[in-house]
């Protein structure tokens, strides 16, 4: 909250809007975030398959949230999650993988 209220009045004190402002202190417009996490088929939380995920934002406006692929395997889910990673680099985007990647 603090720090969304300062980005605000740092920009009505210069003028800015808040992308703009966002821009001349560097801060990436194109973010993703991509997920590899467990998805769990029972109630008790012992069955999975491994779900990865992608979140992707410019500014503040949340472009995509989707599950792009489930896989029985954790090390095909990685490798796919690290092709999306090198996918969205080059599109632009800041990416990061988050979640279970044992790193």
């Amino acid at each position: 909250m603090g720090d969304e209220f300062f980005r605000e009045l740092m920009a009505d004190a210069l003028g800015k809007s808040p992308e703009e402002l966002s821009e001349l202190l560097g801060e990436p417009q194109k973010i993703c975030d991509i997920f590899v996490q467990r998805i769990y088929l029972d109630q008790e939380l012992k069955k999975f398959e491994w779900g990865v995920s992608v979140v992707r934002f410019n500014g503040n406006d949340l472009e995509e949230a989707a599950t792009y692929g489930v896989f029985h395997s954790w090390k095909l889910s990685k490798k796919y999650a690290k092709a999306l990673k090198e996918f969205f680099t080059e599109k632009g985007y800041e990416t990061h993988l988050k979640g279970e990647l044992g790193e």
